[in-house]
């Protein structure tokens, strides 16, 4: 069984609340991505945000404490909402701090409509040397579709 870690990154809850169903299926630890910068509370004001840290790729600055003994990591379980098509950049921050050389990585998005495609891409470009598997949109997700997905 491979050792395996969820990381997610949620504004409102909703990826935070799908990571936790997946890591009470399969008992992973879970870590969650943490921004120093405070995003709005609306989501119409999130987007504006967004929108120009893609413009200007801008990666925000992170909180959140490093990955104790991430080597020993097999699987990353990757969580996060769509933001633009894609991952937000707060997950292309944590991203960058870390090899992912040897590792499977499996993405699932939130998202109203888009689906995990352009993101995965995205991840892909990022983590080079590592296994990315497609990702799953998740916003609903049971013991069955979890057990396909990670197979």
């Amino acid at each position: 069984m491979p050792k395996t870690l969820i990381v997610y990154f949620s504004k409102s809850g909703r990826t935070k609340a799908v990571a936790e169903t997946i890591a009470g299926e399969i008992s992973a630890p879970l870590y969650e991505i943490v921004t120093e910068k405070k995003y709005p509370r609306t989501y119409v004001m999130t987007i504006i945000e967004s929108r120009k840290e893609f413009k200007r790729n801008e990666k925000p600055a992170l909180v959140s404490p490093k990955v104790e003994d991430f080597a020993s990591y097999d699987r990353i379980i990757l969580g996060f909402p769509i933001w633009f098509w894609t991952c937000p950049m707060a997950v292309v921050s944590w991203l960058e701090q870390y090899d992912f050389s040897g590792k499977e990585i499996y993405p699932f998005c939130t998202s109203g409509s888009s689906s995990c495609a352009k993101a995965t891409e995205k991840i892909r470009e990022l983590c080079s040397g590592a296994n990315v598997h497609d990702g799953i949109k998740a916003n609903t997700i049971d013991s069955v579709k979890i057990q396909e997905w990670l197979k």
